[in-house]
């Protein structure tokens, strides 16, 4: 019964992990249009947790996380307080953007920049338009 017991207390332990809601994050837009493609408010918080949860578990799909340039000819309006250093992580529509060496996934032109050590939101930026393969422009924020 004790075995029973311990393996009931770690299955609620797990679902509970599981169901936790993420977290509220402050200064996120209602939505941003990316080139035509609209992310919602619970896209791009999703897309900072889970660019959070990667860093904290040393996991990096394709990457990401990684270092945001902010260069001035891109003309890129970060919101954020603080001087950087800034991340990016990949946009999606309704889900975090996972990718691993067995299942290679695109991340796509759609991106959330945020401060590296706050996880607060500073822009999203697209490469759809942006006058480099390499380059942004910025997303339309509602």
């Amino acid at each position: 019964m004790k075995s029973f017991t311990s393996v009931l207390l770690a299955i609620v332990a797990v679902a509970a992990v599981q169901a936790a809601p993420a977290e509220k994050r402050d200064n996120i837009p209602s939505g941003t249009n990316c080139g035509g493609t609209y992310y919602s408010s619970s896209d791009i918080s999703t897309a900072i947790n889970a660019a959070q949860n990667d860093v904290n578990s040393g996991n990096y799909p394709d990457n990401y996380p990684h270092e945001y340039y902010h260069y001035s000819d891109e003309d890129i309006t970060l919101t954020c307080s603080g001087n950087g250093p800034w991340s990016e992580f990949p946009l999606e529509q309704g889900y975090a953007y996972t990718s691993s060496q067995d299942d290679y996934q695109s991340p796509g032109a759609d991106r959330v920049i945020f401060d590296t050590n706050s996880y607060e939101y500073c822009a999203s930026v697209t490469h759809t338009g942006a006058a480099s393969r390499d380059g942004f422009v910025q997303c339309d924020d509602n």
